[in-house]
């Protein structure tokens, strides 16, 4: 939670004084994000690289020394994850854990998915908010922001609302929104799970607030099991608020589309980045229950059953969304009618100005 707070101040707390200065900082601005967005998402993505976890927990315990361990409990699921030798953070294919690690935890043979489960939520403890946590609310934050929704005031740091009583606080919701033309403000939390926090908070404050979960994107590769990161062209195009795009849900036919690689370089293999729509590999870590799941394309041709399943039509991209903001989307005003009250709005904070350069004189 404290990496996770480092980096929504960064954002959030200093990053406003780059994006307000002209448009061209606002796309930076926005390609920024995107990219602390992959590099969550890459750092995610090392429960499933066993030989990189390792070295990032025994550099993490070689550096700090025993300040690291705030408990005894923490040491041992330390050690037991670093002899841990197949994947976690995710709904696993095959249930793997070694009488070594289980003995290290305490537990027995019948404990299997407690075991993953410590080892899950020491591994979640020493980065910033895995699983979605903070890159999803910063996907969240940056579609409104893309959308121009309205006004946004993230409350990512603040846990609490405190009053001058000890035990009188409040929860909030992870955004608040102002939309255009309203009088009044909307509660946003990202992810399931908070509908009783949520409706306190309504309650208390007589405010709206929605729960709006964003597990559909981005996407996880089954066979590899670590997330698909935002394409290059999909981060350039998002960040450039001038690009209207018509339906940010509807993926991108990378062979058609794309402006980084020619057909043949992505069928062979040359993007990294490319996904497949569907498939049904032989080899995979993460469960699988018969929906339509994506793949890293390089991943599917790679395996004996699902090379056979490779479609041209379905090697995909996906430009950052969130579903259960129609509501607010359909509050947008008029562009010219916005634009007309940004203008407003600044001929008076530069008459406020003004007046107190004025008084100071």
């Amino acid at each position: 939670m404290i990496l996770s707070d480092i980096i929504e101040y960064i954002i959030n707390g200093r990053g406003y004084f780059y994006a307000i200065k002209n448009k061209e900082a606002m796309k930076i601005y926005f390609r920024i994000i995107l990219n602390i967005i992959n590099q969550l998402m890459i750092f995610d993505s090392i429960v499933v690289e066993t030989e990189v976890r390792k070295k990032l927990l025994e550099d993490l315990k070689n550096n700090i020394g025993d300040d690291f361990f705030k408990e005894d409990d923490r040491r041992k699921e330390h050690e037991a994850l670093l002899l841990h030798n197949s994947p976690i953070g995710l709904p696993l294919r095959n249930l793997e854990v070694s009488n070594e690690v289980l003995e290290k935890l305490g537990l027995t043979e019948a404990d299997k998915e407690k075991a993953i489960k410590k080892l899950e939520e020491y591994y979640d403890s020493i980065l910033p908010k895995t699983a979605g946590g903070l890159w999803g609310e910063l996907i969240v934050y940056l579609y409104i922001l893309r959308n121009n929704l309205g006004f946004v005031f993230p409350l990512l740091l603040n846990q609490r609302l405190l009053t001058g009583e000890t035990k009188v606080y409040l929860k909030p919701p992870d955004m608040l929104l102002l939309p255009y033309g309203q009088q009044t403000f909307y509660g946003i939390e990202v992810g399931g799970g908070k509908e009783v926090q949520s409706g306190n908070f309504s309650i208390i404050t007589g405010l709206s607030t929605a729960t709006k979960a964003n597990m559909d994107n981005p996407k996880r590769c089954c066979i590899c099991g670590k997330w698909m990161l935002f394409c290059p062209q999909v981060v350039e195009d998002y960040s450039d608020i001038d690009k209207k795009i018509e339906n940010v849900q509807k993926p991108l036919k990378c062979l058609k589309d794309c402006r980084l690689f020619t057909k043949e370089q992505i069928l062979e293999g040359k993007c990294s980045y490319a996904m497949h729509k569907g498939g049904n590999p032989e080899n995979y870590v993460m469960k699988m229950k018969g929906e339509t799941y994506h793949f890293h394309l390089n991943c599917l041709r790679a395996d004996p059953r699902g090379s056979q399943d490779v479609s041209e039509n379905n090697i995909v991209a996906y430009y950052p969304y969130v579903k259960g903001l129609e509501e607010f989307e359909s509050m947008k005003i008029d562009p010219v009618i916005i634009n007309q009250k940004i203008e407003e709005l600044k001929k008076y904070l530069s008459a406020i100005n003004e007046k107190e350069e004025n008084l100071e004189d």
